[in-house]
């Protein structure tokens, strides 16, 4: 098996086909925005370390409206910042150094120093740049719509440096004008350099999946059991760490293609009918499409083969045994393991006995492989315990998250920097 290797170039690509699935006006504008973010840090030579947490906030200024799009109103900033910020907080590695996206879309108040205050106000004044760039006024006509609403809304001492950026910096507006997207290259090339850990990255994956699946808790519980399940089995089959880092980056990533299943079929509260589940059997096909180009093929393999039978009748190509690696054959166990136990629209959580009944049974008609199967029924109770603590960490995160934001959407003292 291949190398699980991945950058914060291809988790970044990664990001951006997943949140492009959504809404691709938002992935385009925190792009523009972090590359304008990347400029002024290195001229006005902002902490390295920093600077890189500023790119990627930019980047992903917009994720909360991912995830509660149908139920912000967008002519409150108060809560758009509120949601993007909670939901980078507690699901994703950058914790507390999201604090400045809590004033994103916040108006200058004169006298306050605070640094979370300070850099959510250049996002917002970046953010205001592209926007004007993307209606196609002249820098010159930029900055004077900049300069005329400073005392209402702008930090005037951060417009002057914006505007000194951009004027000494003239290939910044040529890039984002150019259909080449220079600026994105740019953009991936200064973050893939930043010195993220592998543990850092996977948990981006797992933030970017998150932002798809907050929609739907069973979607969410079942992708990160799945996860368990399978790393847990890569080890008891004896694999290297490194093709189990590959087998669990697969799991990770095995269901996004669900993103594109309609949700009338995805949380339908009962059987599917024939031709519902012929659309839902697509979420492989589209997994691959999505994950294809960011990670390494043999990722993207075990990922889009979850749903295949050792005897042929799994979908979407119907491969056998001989066709299959132990990658696919580890993730398709775990993911039936993983599908017994969560709860669904359609079922409650199958208890244990019954758990392993239909496991034994699969294995014994040739649909899964016996000793992977043996693997996790010898070992059912710590596997599955696991699983169960992962869930309800991630649960907690959830819970977290929408407690915070709750509090932060009827707060006075932050709705005054956006009045």
């Amino acid at each position: 098996m291949e190398s699980y290797y991945y950058n914060g170039s291809t988790v970044l690509k990664y990001l951006r086909k997943v949140l492009n699935e959504i809404n691709n006006e938002y992935v385009d504008s925190g792009l523009r925005a972090a590359f304008i973010m990347k400029r002024f840090a290195s001229k006005y030579k902002i902490d390295e370390s920093y600077a890189a947490k500023l790119v990627l906030l930019c980047t992903l200024k917009d994720i909360g409206s991912f995830y509660h799009d149908s139920f912000i109103d967008k002519n409150n900033p108060a809560l758009v910042a509120a949601s993007s910020y909670t939901f980078l907080k507690h699901c994703s590695p950058l914790g507390d150094s999201a604090k400045p996206l809590l004033f994103y879309g916040a108006k200058y108040i004169e006298g306050l120093e605070n640094d979370d205050y300070y850099f959510g106000l250049l996002i917002t004044l970046i953010d205001q740049v592209v926007r004007y760039n993307f209606l196609e006024y002249t820098l010159d006509e930029i900055a004077d719509m900049l300069i005329a609403a400073e005392n209402e809304k702008y930090n005037p001492d951060q417009i002057k440096k914006l505007l000194k950026l951009l004027r000494s910096e003239e290939d910044i507006f040529v890039k984002l004008n150019q259909k080449n997207s220079l600026f994105v290259h740019e953009v991936t090339s200064y973050i893939q350099h930043a010195n993220y850990t592998d543990e850092e990255l996977l948990k981006y994956i797992d933030m970017t999946n998150f932002s798809f699946e907050f929609h739907n808790h069973e979607t969410l519980a079942h992708t990160v059991t799945v996860a368990v399940i399978a790393k847990e089995l890569a080890k008891l089959s004896r694999l290297t760490d490194n093709q189990v880092n590959c087998i669990e980056l697969a799991a990770l990533v095995h269901d996004i293609g669900k993103m594109r299943i309609p949700v009338s079929i995805l949380c339908k509260p009962g059987r599917l009918e024939e031709d519902e589940y012929e659309i839902m059997k697509k979420h492989v096909v589209y997994t691959k499409e999505i994950i294809e180009g960011c990670f390494s093929y043999k990722i993207v393999d075990i990922a889009s083969n979850h749903h295949e039978r050792i005897d042929g009748s799994g979908y979407p190509k119907g491969l056998k045994a001989r066709d299959l690696s132990i990658g696919d054959k580890i993730i398709a166990v775990a993911d039936v393991a993983s599908a017994l136990y969560c709860r669904r629209s359609y079922k409650e959580s199958f208890p244990k006995d019954k758990i392993i009944e239909i496991m034994e049974r699969d294995a014994k008609d040739g649909k899964q492989d016996a000793r992977i199967t043996g693997h996790l029924i010898d070992n059912f109770d710590y596997i599955m315990g696991l699983a169960a603590e992962r869930e309800k960490e991630v649960l907690n995160q959830k819970a977290a998250m929408e407690e915070e934001f709750e509090a932060l959407s009827h707060s006075e003292s932050l709705t005054k920097f956006f009045e």
